[in-house]
């Protein structure tokens, strides 16, 4: 446990600085906008295709997290990173090179993404995964509040010139963060490794039933696009929902971190998913400003304890030899949903109205966590995990 204790604000860290990277572009549309590229369906390719570069090859870079050390796999991960945000920053307008340095920034991103949950699920043992990962996860949320306030702060006061060079020194960060990691077993020097394959992952019983139920978590998860578009239907600020959501969620990762290895995993899994699934159920009747927050506060709580608990089943459901494998799933998963979600959300829109389509989507959610638990979690018991 002390050896736990030693790691956990290096992984914290790493977290912070990776989702850093990641937040300094939400405000991209603004600077290209600046930049003079006004078509907003162009503006959106160029969005996505760090996303899809980040999601698509998961499965694929859990083959790289096994092929290399994890320090090597890390730095590598940021290099890329830093790589792409620099081309990004000399690109001016041209799309073929915006596209294709997102496409490097979004597949450096993924991979450090990969490797750093797979070192977490290989170190820290059963007993105390799960409240390790909400701490650890603690630095994932952290830049939400500090660094995306900071960074519109920034282009209000016409600090486009620094902006686009933020993203590059932050991936610097991440890579000499990453070059600090120590080996674990499976790095030893002349050891071969042997690693598991897909087919023997899927046959675990365990693994199955958690990228189901991690796919049911994760259209709670991503429905958070959605929140703005619900937000101006209503005439209310979605930055009430925001900033309540990422209060419930580091909140509850401090106060309530131990609870996750008190209790049973998968009860506590589909308990938060089931409560993401009722606040989003909840907002769609939100009439104001405070009962906006609320619900936000409420989702984040769920959101805080169901993110890491995503991450942590891991290790209980895959041996590490298939682990890296299980991680590039989940996170394939988790990631897929935000492509996905919002797609759903806006076609059930077209029939239902905004509000309608959070009533009739996340009521259906909220009754298939509880079933999944019911009727596949719980017979399989201890012999799955």
């Amino acid at each position: 446990m002390h050896r736990v204790r030693k790691l956990l604000p290096r992984m914290a860290g790493s977290n912070f600085a990776i989702m850093s990277f990641s937040y300094v572009y939400f405000l991209l549309p603004l600077y290209l906008d600046h930049a003079g590229l006004k078509s907003q369906a162009t503006i959106g390719w160029i969005l996505g295709a760090y996303y899809a570069a980040a999601t698509l090859p998961r499965p694929f870079m859990a083959l790289l997290v096994e092929r290399f050390p994890f320090r090597v796999s890390l730095s590598g991960a940021a290099i890329c990173c830093a790589l792409g945000s620099t081309g990004l920053a000399l690109s001016g307008v041209s799309l073929p090179l915006l596209i294709l340095s997102r496409i490097l920034m979004g597949f450096g991103f993924g991979l450090f993404l990969v490797s750093l949950t797979t070192y977490q699920t290989m170190v820290i043992p059963q007993e105390v995964r799960g409240g390790a990962f909400a701490l650890i996860t603690i630095g994932a949320m952290a830049p939400f509040l500090v660094v995306v306030p900071f960074l519109d702060w920034l282009l209000r006061h016409d600090g486009y010139g620094i902006y686009v060079w933020i993203g590059p020194v932050v991936a610097l960060a991440c890579a000499m963060v990453g070059a600090t990691f120590s080996r674990v077993d499976r790095d030893r020097a002349g050891k071969k490794e042997v690693w598991g394959t897909y087919p023997e992952l899927f046959r675990l019983p365990g693994a199955r039933v958690l990228f189901l139920a991690v796919f049911i978590y994760a259209m709670t998860d991503a429905a958070i696009i959605s929140i703005p578009t619900l937000a101006m239907s209503k005439g209310l600020l979605s930055s009430f929902f925001m900033v309540a959501f990422a209060v419930g969620a580091i909140l509850i990762r401090v106060v309530g971190f131990r609870l996750m290895d008190i209790f049973p995993k998968d009860v506590i899994y589909t308990a938060m998913t089931a409560l993401t699934s009722l606040s989003l159920f909840g907002t769609s009747f939100a009439g104001s400003s405070a009962s906006f927050a609320f619900w936000g506060f409420v989702y984040g709580i769920g959101v805080g304890v169901g993110f890491p608990l995503s991450l942590a089943m891991i290790g209980d459901v895959a041996p590490p030899e298939l682990r890296p494998k299980a991680t590039a799933l989940v996170w394939f998963i988790l990631d897929g949903c935000f492509f996905i979600t919002p797609v759903i959300l806006g076609y059930a829109s077209s029939f239902l109205g905004v509000a309608g389509a959070f009533r009739a989507i996340p009521g259906m959610l909220f009754f298939a966590a509880p079933a999944v638990y019911f009727l596949l979690w719980r017979p399989i018991g201890k012999k799955g995990f």
